[in-house]
């Protein structure tokens, strides 16, 4: 077959539409584009961005900010990885903890003593900012090592702290992976906060009794070293009834059958002893239980005769 001549040739390339040049000339461009992307991305890999350490703050109303300055504190994510460190403690449980509404490994409580109310440590003292001291667990991401305990006491030290040698505690713990100490200046608590290895700040719990004033305490047996026992002060429990809402009662046990019987295996029969201490009982967590008091119904846990008999 012969070549078509170059008249037909010319004329077949002027008979072509324009817009498909074009879009011709546009698909190349975009090939050859996007050929040169993939090589890079062959020699230059793209990286995840690593995840920020910080975030922004949540803000819970009523509870005063954590500040940094004149500025709101980021919130540390406290993603930490513990690796083959060692711990006492599941694997990031500080997420979890109770008094840090705004999430930021603060102790709520230690903030408002950070915004000016006064601390209510038993132990406090005046620190050198001039104000009431607070006694506080570190809390850290594993268990401490040499190296961080002295960096918190080294911390510690630049705020005046009194030190454990002038009265202080401070006390590295075994069971969690924690420092208690007491008498720390409230200018310390962010640069402690801040340490590294550290999720929570935590202050420690101040119990306060409810009643104003308790009874005076008594022994409940004879006693040849304290004083003024139960019997002494005439207190034999005659005429006193007690109510137990547990999980039953043995009343066959030796405990609670005046110490004089032998301590046998426990019956349904209610009048096993002529002299028990136990008077009558029925299991209220059973729609089948008789409330006569005619049927024995045996403690299968062991609480509830464990605080009958202290009662």
């Amino acid at each position: 077959m012969g070549k078509p001549s170059s008249a037909r040739r010319g004329e077949a390339m002027r008979s072509a539409p324009r817009h498909s040049i074009r879009f011709g000339a546009v698909l190349f461009a975009f090939l050859m584009l996007l050929a040169d992307v993939s090589g890079g991305l062959l020699t230059h890999p793209v990286q995840a961005a690593p995840a920020s350490d910080h975030e922004p703050p949540i803000l819970v109303e009523g509870l005063p900010p954590l500040m940094c300055g004149d500025e709101l504190c980021e919130r540390p994510t406290r993603m930490l990885e513990r690796g083959d460190r060692a711990s006492a403690e599941p694997d990031r449980w500080w997420l979890g903890y109770g008094p840090d509404l705004d999430w930021n490994g603060m102790d709520d409580r230690l903030q408002r003593v950070m915004a000016g109310q006064e601390s209510i440590s038993p132990t406090a003292v005046i620190g050198p900012d001039g104000r009431k001291t607070v006694a506080i667990v570190v809390d850290y991401a594993w268990a401490p090592n040499e190296e961080e305990v002295a960096t918190l006491e080294a911390v510690l030290g630049e705020h005046g702290w009194m030190g454990a040698e002038q009265g202080a505690w401070f006390q590295v713990m075994e069971s969690i992976d924690s420092v208690v100490v007491d008498k720390v200046p409230v200018s310390a608590l962010m640069d402690i906060h801040s340490l590294p290895g550290v999720v929570v700040v935590e202050m420690q719990n101040v119990m306060i009794p409810f009643n104003g004033v308790a009874s005076e305490a008594s022994r409940s047996m004879p006693s040849e070293v304290y004083s003024a026992s139960t019997y002494e002060r005439g207190y034999n429990g005659e005429g006193v009834v007690i109510a137990v809402l547990d999980t039953g009662v043995d009343n066959e046990h030796r405990a609670l059958n005046d110490f004089d019987d032998v301590d046998d295996e426990p019956d349904s029969d209610p009048s096993s002893y002529n002299d028990q201490k136990w008077v009558a009982g029925f299991d209220a967590t059973s729609s089948a239980s008789n409330p006569d008091g005619t049927v024995d119904p045996d403690d299968g846990q062991g609480h509830g005769t464990h605080v009958a008999a202290t009662a």
